[in-house]
């Protein structure tokens, strides 16, 4: 069952860091899960600068990272896309990244640069939990949301331990995935989700296809102005700092069996089985058994936490270990998105 408890008072394990005159206050949002950490201004602190602390103290932030593998940083009000970027900067090695490519949702710069919209996807629709780029290539190992206008209701950003979740996926399933890897099949149609223009951010089939080449990436041109790519990626991977086993990628996400009944079905009549937006299989090119979809979307499920977004909250995950979502919302709501680190297949 996911849970929404609020942080804990008087926690044992609170922590309180001296930062000049600013006091920062730290704990967990809940007791039953080490996942995500509140960090806070201290009652006397009054204004903390964030960026300016975090660049301050940044070994003690990553250090809180990875521990609790997301940080929610409440309270410092950072409610416009240039103090957010400058969050970003100053809580990551090297530039935050562009845009990665080959993307999914349609994605643009929102007020700042290299701070992007979060995904575009109507409101009253759940995005199921995943990793961001899971699929792809390369990916940020840090990923930072910021809740810039909060949602009238509801609107929450789901998040989950994928330790968590390979655990609770049988060893049978496990090892299917572990040994053949995932095939993900992409059909860039007029009509359906992004054009490959939209995707790659090009015109040019000659930047695709070197984009494609140097991220090991299949093409095939088909008629119609049309696009057909494939990516054989592993299921499971190593974090770089602790080697823990990770479930990331995008297996379920992407599957036809991920869909409503209806939707599966309009899909399927409009485009057929080699035409779907987007699929997935082993990596051989065998089928995945849909009942083992649904297995790991219900692995997802049973451990989300939920916590409502405020106006200036910051959010970090290691992008790795901590998969989210979004839930349905209500009214206006702005969250900025930006991602840093980057990591490659081995």
């Amino acid at each position: 069952m996911s849970i929404s408890n609020r942080p804990l008072r008087g926690d044992r394990r609170r922590e309180v860091v001296l930062s000049g005159a600013a006091l920062v206050d730290v704990r967990p949002w809940s007791e039953a899960r080490s996942v995500l950490a509140v960090v806070s201004p201290g009652a006397a602190a009054g204004h903390v600068d964030l960026a300016a602390w975090l660049r301050a103290h940044r070994a003690r932030a990553d250090a809180w990272l990875l521990e609790h593998r997301a940080l929610l940083f409440r309270g410092f009000g950072i409610d416009a896309p240039g103090r957010f970027a400058e969050v970003v900067a100053s809580a990551s090695d090297g530039d935050p990244l562009d845009a990665l490519g080959d993307e999914s949702t349609p994605r643009a710069e929102a007020g700042a640069k290299r701070v992007y919209s979060s995904t575009s996807y109507p409101q009253h629709q759940t995005i199921d939990m995943h990793n961001e780029g899971a699929y792809c290539f390369t990916w940020p190992r840090k990923i930072f949301f910021c809740c810039i206008t909060a949602p009238g209701g509801r609107g929450e950003t789901p998040i989950c331990d994928v330790r968590r979740v390979l655990a609770r996926i049988p060893l049978e399933i496990q090892a299917r995935f572990e040994a053949r890897g995932v095939r993900y099949v992409r059909n860039f149609n007029a009509g359906v989700g992004l054009t490959w223009q939209q995707a790659f951010y090009t015109d040019d089939r000659g930047k695709v296809e070197a984009y494609c080449k140097a991220h090991a990436i299949e093409v095939e041109w088909l008629d119609g102005d049309r696009l057909r790519t494939v990516a054989v990626r592993p299921a499971i991977q190593r974090h770089p700092i602790t080697g823990e086993r990770l479930w990331f990628n995008h297996a379920a996400f992407f599957h036809l069996a991920a869909r409503e009944a209806d939707v599966q079905q309009a899909l399927v009549s409009n485009y057929g089985e080699d035409g779907l937006p987007f699929q997935t299989f082993y990596g051989d090119g065998s089928p995945i058994d849909p009942a083992d979809v649904r297995v790991i979307l219900d692995a997802y499920n049973a451990e989300r936490i939920l916590f409502p977004w405020a106006r200036g909250d910051v959010l970090l995950l290691d992008n790795m270990t901590v998969a989210h979502g979004r839930e349905p919302f209500e009214g206006a709501r702005s969250v900025v998105v930006a991602l840093s680190e980057p990591q490659s297949v081995s």
